[in-house]
Formats: structure tokens, sequence, C-alpha cells
């Protein structure tokens, strides 16, 4: 196999003469904040509000928001993509726990920087902190599903196993009043546990505990909710005054709580305890729109995080603040580049459930807010009368968004989500979205954590009435999708979320009525992990797919695979490709924008990139368009 790949770029390298390469710029721009905490400010006494971002290209960043003046500084970390765990420790230090390294990172709030980074070898995700009896800082893990222990004093970290195989996800931990910690593990077969740092043991939780998902130590007690456990874990009553029942269920607030105030929330009130006090304080009111407040300051602000946006809450408003977060961040790699048919680009990052635009002609680009209430990411767009149309992860969401429209997303206006197959159990569009010739949208989706599975989902842009064709080719996600005439091509994955490969299968290649759901054909691909679609060529009526990275020729006339064409294609190593109506495929294989010939099988290079290519594109004046990471470039296609 290496030695056909060395030969086929020595044959696409003859002849070839490099176009002229335009750098478009780094426009993708989006944060994704994960986990934010209140702060003192060592330098002024003031509070900080404190967020994890990520960035993929240019490291974790810490985030320091100063609400009151709405500025920020920006703290770029020597570790991580990005951190779904932020906890100050004694020491007047926060800690960092990351992904996609698994790392504990040390910051030091009298120098305001990063003094240490201690790694958890084999584990990419550090899900949260808790503060053990030992003093030591806890974190559970992805893909291990094990517990891991920093010591504050020497920054050692020690595996302290994983408790609940074959699960891969820690995803929770919850310091007890007794300094154990509640683990609490998915997706395989979720189970909590409780290790004790004292016997290095773990056991099961009470009976009444073990739907536990996570708690918060307060003093001498648990509380999980509206329930509330005493230092030996058994229910009791509420040791403090608690809301009107009238007015409905409760809970406390986990992440607002501390060791002197605890907070609890009912609908969208917000109330404080203090320690020492006889009556519940009203804190304030948030519209239910504005779900992401975590943190109360002292003088009662309510903060919180929203998409690319920070909620403020002042005391005694009528309304919540959307500010957008006021720092600028490092440029992150796009997940997909589309053109529209007035020549511009979009795309948008992994997580940060956001798109840009970027108009080559100016250079001009704009990143959006949240596209919707869902946290995830945008897999693919797709246009149709003007208006761009989103498959976003984790919600199963399809969303209508018009440019041409003032953006009020949260009233759910524009954009807005006019179909959701999450509902149904389909949460990942990894076969992205097409529009049909019937001028519908064609999506393909992975079924939801935990579960194997996928579904093509068939959506009226104007109503949003989706039909769903679950399962066409058995229980594997669906990985690729091609429209040909009448029919659709389908290739799935044994890929699932939060779960390994699937075993004693192989991926399928099929084709499937759109109409009634039935399958014409199906084959399963001895070898297979991913089958992928690409296009249907109807001059040729071939559909070029490819087979763990490798494209091959289906002829649809014959229902085979053809052997001896394409004769010298490349692999596919990227995200999106282009199929513009010229009879050849655009994609990209590592530093090479290629276009494959449907008719001939022949594969030419186009240009060399300075990096590996990660999308490719083609506008409707034939300019070719690719991604390298953060970088977008153009170059016009010279016909030879």
């Amino acid at each position: 196999m290496l030695s056909l790949v060395v030969s086929c770029a020595a044959v696409l390298a003859v002849g070839d003469v490099q176009p002229n390469i335009i750098h478009l710029g780094q426009p993708c721009r989006a944060k994704n904040v994960l986990a934010k905490c209140l702060v003192i400010d060592r330098r002024d006494g003031r509070e900080r509000f404190v967020l994890t971002n990520m960035n993929e290209q240019t490291g974790c960043e810490l985030i320091f928001v100063d609400f009151e003046k709405n500025t920020a500084e920006v703290f770029r970390a020597p570790a991580g993509s990005g951190s779904w765990a932020l906890m100050e420790v004694p020491g007047d230090r926060l800690v960092v726990g990351t992904f996609y390294d698994g790392a504990f990172m040390i910051f030091d709030l009298n120098k305001m920087e990063f003094t240490n980074v201690s790694r958890f070898p084999g584990e990419s995700y550090i899900w949260n902190l808790a503060m053990g009896s030992d003093g030591r800082v806890y974190g559970g893990t992805y893909p291990g599903g094990k517990l891991g222990a920093l010591d504050l004093n020497t920054y050692e970290v020690e595996d302290c196993g994983a408790g609940a195989p074959p699960n891969l996800y820690c995803r929770n931990v919850s310091s007890l009043p007794d300094g154990r910690i509640l683990c609490h593990y998915i997706q395989e077969k979720p189970t909590s546990l409780i290790y004790d740092p004292k016997s290095k043991t773990y056991v099961a939780p009470p009976e009444h505990l073990a739907d536990a998902v996570n708690g918060v130590a307060w003093g001498e007690y648990f509380l999980v909710g509206s329930r509330v456990f005493d230092r030996e874990l058994n229910p009791v009553g509420p040791p403090f005054p608690v809301p009107p029942a009238d007015k409905g269920s409760w809970s406390v607030v986990s992440d607002m709580t501390t060791k002197d105030a605890l907070f609890i929330r009912q609908g969208s009130t917000f109330y404080r305890f203090r320690k020492g006090s006889s009556a519940l304080e009203l804190v304030g009111e948030v519209d239910p729109r504005f779900q992401g407040v975590s943190v109360c300051t002292k003088e009662g602000w309510l903060l919180g995080v929203r998409g690319q946006d920070y909620i403020v809450v002042k005391p005694g408003a009528k309304r919540a603040e959307l500010r957008r977060i006021p720092a600028e961040s490092g440029p992150r790699p796009t997940l997909f580049l589309r053109v529209d048919e007035k020549g511009i680009l979009w795309g948008g990052p992994h997580f940060g459930q956001t798109l840009f635009w970027l108009d080559p002609r100016t250079g001009r680009f704009e990143n959006t807010s949240t596209v919707c209430d869902a946290g995830g990411e945008v897999y693919d767009v797709v246009f149709h009368g003007g208006k761009v149309y989103c498959v976003s992860y984790a919600g199963g969401d399809i969303i209508c968004y018009d440019p041409s429209k003032p953006w009020n997303q949260i009233d759910h206006v524009n954009p807005r989500v006019i179909a959701s197959v999450g509902p149904k159990g389909y949460i990942r569009p990894i076969a992205g979205v097409q529009k049909g010739p019937d001028g519908k949208l064609y999506s393909g989706w992975m079924a939801k954590y935990g579960t194997y599975g996928g579904a093509v989902a068939i959506t009226d842009p104007i109503t949003g009435e989706t039909r769903l064709l679950e399962n066409p080719l058995g229980e594997q996600a669906v990985s690729g999708l091609a429209i040909g005439e009448g029919v659709l091509y389908v290739g799935t994955s044994l890929g699932a979320n939060g779960l390994p490969n699937k075993k004693g299968e192989h991926a399928r290649f099929g084709i499937v009525d759109p109409d009634s759901g039935k399958v014409l054909f199906q084959q399963e691909i001895e070898g297979a992990i991913n089958v992928r679609p690409l296009c249907f060529d109807p001059a040729t009526k071939r559909t070029a797919v490819a087979i763990n990275g490798r494209i091959k020729f289906f002829n649809t006339r014959t229902q085979r695979f053809l052997e001896s064409l394409p004769v010298d294609a490349l692999n596919i190593t990227c995200t999106s490709t282009a199929f513009p109506g010229d009879g050849r495929l655009y994609y990209g294989t590592d530093n090479l924008v290629v276009a494959l010939n449907m008719r001939t099988g022949k594969c030419e290079k186009l240009a060399e990139a300075p990096a590996r290519v990660t999308n490719v594109a083609v506008g409707p004046d034939g300019t070719v368009y690719f991604s390298c990471g953060v970088d977008v470039y153009a170059f016009k296609r010279s016909e030879r």
C-alpha cells in the first residue's frame, strides 16, 4: 500500500503547475467555555469571573472577566486544548484539568501565571474536580474511566484505578462531608461508587444514594438536588429554610454553593442562605432563557455563560444582560467549509455551537453567537432560498438561519430550530446535510450516547416536518450520504457515542428508497470501519465511496464496485469535499488538494498546501477554497 501511495504522488507531480494560492485569513474565532468559577483577584481584592476557553491550535485559555468594568485578561495555558475542570484550592491556586491530554495544571493567583503541569498518563479528559480528605484533588477521566489524585505539595498524580469497567467515563466526582469521593461512571453501565482516600478502596453507596450523579458537601451534610444526607449519608430533613412549597420544586445549586453560603433555585428564582442566618435571602430572578447562570458574587450579581456571551443579572435588575465575552480568542480550526450562492464561505468550530462567514473579496469575516440552546457544535450547513440550514450536535437539531434578518436566537426567531431528531435518539450528524432535487434536506446521524445505530433524516425546510429512516442498514451510525436519481446511497460506521467500535461486524454500503425506506441493495464490506459515500455523478451513474479513506467507484447500473477505476485516487483525509457539477470530486489528501475525474478515474493534483488539508469547497465561479488548521486559502483552478 505504501508503494502505491508514493507512486501516485509521483505521477501527480509530473507536469503540474502550482497555482497562486491566496491566504484569506484565520476567520474561526469562536469561544467554547466549559468551566467557570469566581475568585478574588489578589492584585486589587475585587472579584473576577474566571472562564476556561477551548482552543485546539493555541491551547487552553483562562479568561479573567472583570464584570464590573466589562474587560478581560487572557492567560494561555501550557497544556491542554480546553478544560471542563476548574477549582480554587488552598495556597492561592487554581487547579485546571485539561483535555485532550489529561493534565492537571496549576495557576498561581499571586503571580498570575501557570506554574506546573502534571499529566495523567494514558488519559485524555479530566472532567471535574473534588477535594479529598487527604488534601489531594481528585478528577475523573476518559477513556480509562479512572480516578486520579493530584498531590498539591508534590504535584504528583496517583492513578486510583478504574472503579467500574467497562465504562469509559468517570464523568463526575463529588466531595462527601467526610472527604470520601462519590464517583459516577457512564456510558455502558451507569454506576456510582464511593472512593475512600484512606483505604484506597471503592464501595457501593447506600441504596438511597445509588442514583446520585453528583452533589455538594455543605458542612456536615451532602446535598443532591433537594435531597439532604447527613455525614453518614442517611436521609435527613433540610437543616435550612426552603422556598415556599406552592412555588414548585427546588434544588440546591452545586456550582454556586460555598462553605459560607448555600444557593437554591426554584424555577427562575435564586435564593441564598448564609451560615448563621435564620432565613432565605432572595438573590434575584433569571429569565428561563438564560440557563447558564452558575455563580453569585458577594454583592449579589448573578453571572453565567451562554455561548459567546456572559450573563449578568445585577441586584434588583428586572432582566438579564447578555454581554459578548470581552476577550480576543486565538484562531481555531473549522470543522467544515461550504460556499453559498453568493460566494461567501461558511464554517464553524469543533464545539462552540457557532458559525462564521468570510467574504473572500473583502477579507471581512464574522463569528456568530450561539445558533441554538444545546451545547455542542454545527457539523455542516447547506443553503436554500438565501438561508443557511445547519445540522448540530448534541441536541440533534436542524436549524434555519436567515443572514438577511436581525439576529434573535434568544427568542428562537433567527436562527431557530425547525426540527430535532435528538428526542428520537440521534444526536451527532456525522454524515452532514445536503439539499435534494426535491428541495428537502437530507442528513445522516449517529445514535445517542451508549447506543449503536444511526438514521437518515429527511426535512422539509419550510415546515420543518421530518421523517426518519432509522437504522436503514442495521444498528450502525450513518456516516455518509449521497443523493442519486430517486435513491439514497448510504454508508455506515462502526463508531458510536461513548462506546468502543462495534465488534463482530463490518461497516456497510447500501441503496435506500427515501420514500418507503426500503433497502434496495446492501453490502457489508469486509474490514471496513467507516464507509462514506461522497457523491453521485449522473453522467457516469457512478458513486464515489470512501472505504476507510480509500476511494472506490460504485457502478449504480450493475450495483458493483469497479475494480479497475479509479486508477490513481489518493486516500481522502479531509472532512468537507465538493462536487460542484463539473464531473470532478474535489478533496484533500494530506497536504494536497486534488480533483478526481468521475469519468476517467484519474486524479489531478491541483495545489500543494502549506499543511494538512482539512476541508475543501468550490465556489460558484469555480474558485477552490481549502482550510489547513486555522488558516483558509483560495486559488483559481487552471484548465489544462
